[in-house]
């Protein structure tokens, strides 16, 4: 009898370390998946920048003090180097999102300007780009 309970004790044990474990190996493996949601665009933006971005949304998370790495204008849009292959046709669609070229380079393959911080995920989406960062003050 004594066996029986203790084998009935022991399958319940188990039981229930399955119940807590299953859930939190799930919520563990689907942790990379969110990971891997963010687009390959927003993965070409610098992380400064992505602050900017947030924080022109609304996000509540980005009301810390503010350090100014990225420069913004009245109008919302950030100086940014966008690092590509420095084309006419990469110029005129960062222009069609309402940016203003500053410079280009074809020798860094860079192009320098004002882009609206709410348009640059949908430049960083442009297979071209490589990378978006703060340009140099």
């Amino acid at each position: 009898m004594k066996t029986a309970r203790s084998l009935g004790f022991v399958v319940f044990c188990i039981v229930v370390a399955a119940a807590i474990a299953v859930p939190a190996l799930r919520a563990q493996r689907a942790m990379p998946a969110a990971r891997d949601a963010r687009t390959a665009a927003i993965q070409k933006i610098d992380a400064r920048v992505m602050t900017e971005i947030s924080r022109r949304r609304g996000d509540p998370r980005q009301h810390a003090p503010i350090r100014r790495d990225v420069r913004v204008d009245r109008h919302g849009r950030a100086l940014v180097d966008v690092r590509a292959q420095v084309r006419p046709a990469l110029e005129r669609k960062l222009r069609a999102l309402g940016g203003v070229v500053v410079s280009t380079s074809t020798a860094y393959e860079s192009i320098v300007g004002w882009v609206p911080l709410l348009t640059l995920e949908r430049l960083a989406a442009d297979p071209a780009v490589r990378a978006i960062a703060p340009a140099a003050n």
